[in-house]
């Protein structure tokens, strides 16, 4: 015989438990994120100090998405935010193009001297470098403190701008390597 509930994939007790499992779950990532709350407000400090738009807007949308906890959205960032971040950056390097502002021809012609040469050579090897600063990045999360410390100080001290830790943490690779062996 089929009863009123017997439809259902989880017990009462079953429910209970993995409500509770959640519970403790969102709990324990907010008890994690509340050291990491208080270094988003030393940098959204820092940047309104240092009077750098791009220090506090981004640490300020860090400290509201952790106030308005949409599930998903850190895991998200995590997996996409730097390829997101170079994707805008390249469409910042495009303009041109699309604006009409600079042609082929044009283009040619830049790349086809000294300095063109040079602006080649220095936009591989800071490709290299930032490939080598999201390995480490990667495999050594410590490293991201001292970029963040840098940038911080780089921007509001020597006005910067914040997109440089990825080749920062490249040129730290490096260093690393030449250290280590």
């Amino acid at each position: 015989k089929f009863g009123p509930t017997s439809h259902t994939l989880l017990h009462k007790d079953d429910l209970v438990t993995t409500k509770l499992m959640v519970y403790a779950t969102i709990t324990e990532e907010r008890l994690r994120m509340g050291s990491g709350t208080a270094a988003l407000f030393v940098i959204l400090a820092a940047g309104l100090l240092g009077g750098n738009d791009l220090i506090v807007v981004a640490s300020g949308l860090m400290l509201a998405l952790q106030l308005v906890d949409v599930p998903g959205m850190f895991g998200f960032l995590e997996a996409y935010a730097t390829r997101l971040g170079i994707v805008f950056l390249f469409i910042g390097l495009l303009l041109p193009f699309a604006t009409g502002q600079m042609g082929l021809t044009a283009a040619i012609r830049s790349i086809l001297n000294g300095r063109g040469l040079v602006t080649i050579a220095i936009g591989a090897f800071g490709a290299y470098l930032a490939a080598q600063g999201v390995n480490l990045l990667r495999s050594r999360p410590e490293t991201t403190v001292g970029m963040v410390i840098g940038s911080v100080i780089g921007v509001s001290l020597l006005g910067g701008i914040p997109a440089g830790p990825l080749v920062a943490a490249g040129l730290a690779a490096l260093i690393y390597r030449l250290v280590e062996h």
